[in-house]
C-alpha cells in the first residue's frame, strides 16, 4: 500500500479564512475607535480563524502500509497499528455520528474528525486489515450486550445514552398498555390543541389589550398543563426511531410564540427587575410544586436531567407571565406624574427593536420604552404623563403618554 495523506477539507480552509479577516477586521476596528473591551471580546474569534488555517497544515492521517499516524496541531502525533485495532465504533449522537477506533482492550485509540475529507481512503484501509464497522446503536436496538463499549464513552455520550436508556424504559411501559390513555386519540387531541393554542396566539395579537394577554397567558399554562397531564410520555423532541413512533409529541409551536409575544408587551411598561424577579421565583415555586407532585405519583423511570429541565423550562414561562398576571391582577386607580422629555433614542442592541423617551423624573435620568408610534408623535421638549400602577402581588410598573 502506497503512503497516502488525508487532510482538512476545503471548507475548514475557507471558514479559517473568512473568520480570520472578518473578526480580524472588527478587532482592528474596534481598537483603532478606543472600545478596547469590544476589541478584546472579539479577539479570541481571530484565533480560532487562525487554528483553523493551521489545522489545514498540519492536521492530517497518514494511512501507510502497517500504521495509521494522527498528527494534531496541539498535542503529540498518535501512531496506531492495524493489529491493535479492534474495530472503528459509530456512536450516533441525534444528528450527527460519533467515530472512533477502539482497540483490543475495548480502549478509545482516536476520535476521529469531522474536519478531514475523503475519510473512504481511510475506511478502505481499515477493511483492508479486516477491521470491522460497529454502530453502537444498531447494537442495541439488537439488544446485545455493550457494557464493553460503553467504557470507552465521553461524557457527552454516557449521558446522551443513559437518556436513550430511560426513554426505553418508558416506550416499554406505554407498549404493556398502562400508561392510562389511548395513544391514537391523544395524539389527535394534541393536534387540535395545537392549532388551538396557535390560533388563540393570532387572535389575541389581533384584539390586544387585556384580552390579549389573557389569551397568551392561557396558551402557555394550558400547554404545561398538557405536558403535565401526559408526563412523562410526552415530549418536546424523542431521540430514538421507536420513540418517535411510539411517543407523544408535545405541541410546543403555540406556546413558544406565546412567550414571544408576552415579551414584547412587557417592554413597553417600566419596574423595578428586583421586584419582577421576586414575583418570577414565587410562580416558578407554584407551577414546580405541581410537577413535583405529578412525577412523585409517576412510577415510570425519570431520567434527573429531565425532571431539571422541567423546573427550568418553568422558570422561564414563569418570568414571560410575570408581567401579564401583574397587569391583570391591577385593580386599584393609577396615579400620574409629569415630565419633560429631553432627549430620544433607538436601541437596536437586541432581537427586538426598543423606542425610548428620556427625562428626569424622580430626582434621576429616566429611559421610558414606548411604541413607535408614540416615540415618533413626541419631541424633545414635550411634557408626557408617567401613568404609575401597582398590581395585587405588589409590582410596581409604568407606562408614559399624553
Amino acid at each position: 500500500m502506497e503512503k497516502q495523506v488525508i487532510g482538512c477539507s476545503k471548507f475548514v480552509k475557507i471558514l479559517g479564512m473568512i473568520t480570520t479577516v472578518v473578526f480580524g477586521l472588527i478587532c482592528l476596528v474596534t481598537l483603532i475607535s478606543g472600545y478596547y473591551i469590544a476589541a478584546f471580546c472579539f479577539l479570541p474569534f481571530v484565533f480560532l480563524g487562525g487554528a483553523l488555517l493551521l489545522a489545514c497544515k498540519k492536521q492530517t492521517i497518514v494511512i501507510d502500509k502497517n500504521t495509521l499516524t494522527f498528527n494534531y496541531v496541539l498535542k503529540k502525533s498518535i501512531e496506531v497499528r492495524y493489529t491493535e485495532i479492534r474495530c472503528l465504533l459509530l456512536i450516533p449522537l441525534g444528528n450527527r455520528t460519533q467515530m472512533a477506533l477502539i482497540d483490543r482492550g475495548y480502549n478509545r485509540l482516536v476520535t476521529l474528525d469531522y474536519a478531514f475529507a475523503n475519510l473512504e481512503l481511510l475506511y478502505e484501509a481499515l477493511a483492508e486489515h479486516g477491521v470491522e464497522i460497529v454502530d453502537f446503536e444498531e447494537l442495541l436496538e439488537k439488544k446485545k450486550d455493550v457494557s464493553k463499549y460503553v467504557g470507552t464513552f465521553n461524557a457527552i455520550e454516557r449521558n446522551y445514552y443513559k437518556s436513550i436508556v430511560e426513554e426505553s424504559k418508558t416506550i416499554e411501559r406505554i407498549s404493556s398498555n398502562h400508561c392510562g390513555f389511548y395513544l391514537n386519540k391523544s395524539r389527535k387531541i394534541l393536534r387540535i390543541l395545537g392549532i388551538v393554542f396557535i390560533v388563540l396566539d393570532v387572535i389575541g395579537f389581533l384584539i390586544g389589550g387585556k384580552l390579549m394577554m389573557i389569551m397568551y397567558v392561557f396558551v402557555i399554562l394550558g400547554s404545561y398543563a398538557v405536558y403535565l397531564w401526559y408526563y412523562p410520555y410526552i415530549y418536546i423532541e424523542t431521540k430514538t426511531k421507536k420513540g418517535e413512533e411510539v411517543m407523544l409529541q408535545m405541541p410546543f409551536l403555540g406556546a413558544a410564540i406565546a412567550l414571544l409575544l408576552n415579551l414584547a408587551t412587557a417592554k413597553i411598561f417600566g419596574y423595578d427587575f428586583i421586584d419582577y424577579l421576586k414575583i418570577t421565583l414565587l410562580l416558578t415555586v407554584i407551577f414546580s410544586i405541581l410537577f413535583i407532585i405529578k412525577t412523585l405519583r409517576t412510577k415510570v423511570p425519570q431520567r434527573f436531567g429531565r425532571k431539571l429541565s422541567v423546573i427550568f423550562a418553568v422558570l422561564v414561562f414563569s418570568f414571560t407571565i410575570t408581567f401579564p398576571v401583574n397587569f391583570l391582577l391591577t385593580f386599584g386607580k393609577s396615579e400620574h406624574e409629569t415630565i419633560v422629555i429631553t432627549d430620544k433614542d433607538v436601541d437596536t442592541g437586541n432581537s427586538l427593536t426598543d423606542y425610548q423617551l428620556i427625562a428626569s423624573w424622580r430626582g434621576e435620568e429616566k429611559e421610558f420604552n414606548v411604541s413607535k408610534s408614540q416615540y415618533l408623535k413626541t419631541n424633545i421638549g414635550d411634557s408626557r404623563r408617567v401613568c404609575i400602577r401597582k398590581s395585587l402581588l405588589g409590582l410596581e410598573y409604568y407606562s408614559v403618554h399624553e
